[in-house]
């Protein structure tokens, strides 16, 4: 987690797959039940963020939208910034 000055809150997941990581309907709904537990027994009224860091990214399937706010793949991590 990390919970930043300006009211909001990355919800930071870390996944391996050799493939692009997909959401499934179960994981989804498990994300779903993490992130509601946590806002009610933190009281938090900051934003909560999910950000996945994975090898290969998410696959853009049905769980992707409005689950995946941010990702990190390998290449966001370790090659050069892009000018």
């Amino acid at each position: 987690m990390i919970d930043r000055a300006d009211n909001c809150i990355n919800f930071c997941e870390m996944k391996f797959s050799s493939n692009r990581f997909v959401i499934n309907n179960a994981y989804e709904k498990e994300l779903r039940q993490r992130k509601a537990i946590f806002i009610e027994k933190t009281r938090t009224r900051k934003t909560v963020f999910f950000t996945f860091i994975t090898l290969y990214g998410i696959s853009k399937e049905s769980g992707y939208f409005g689950m995946v706010d941010k990702e990190l793949t390998m290449d966001d991590l370790f090659l050069p910034a892009r000018q």
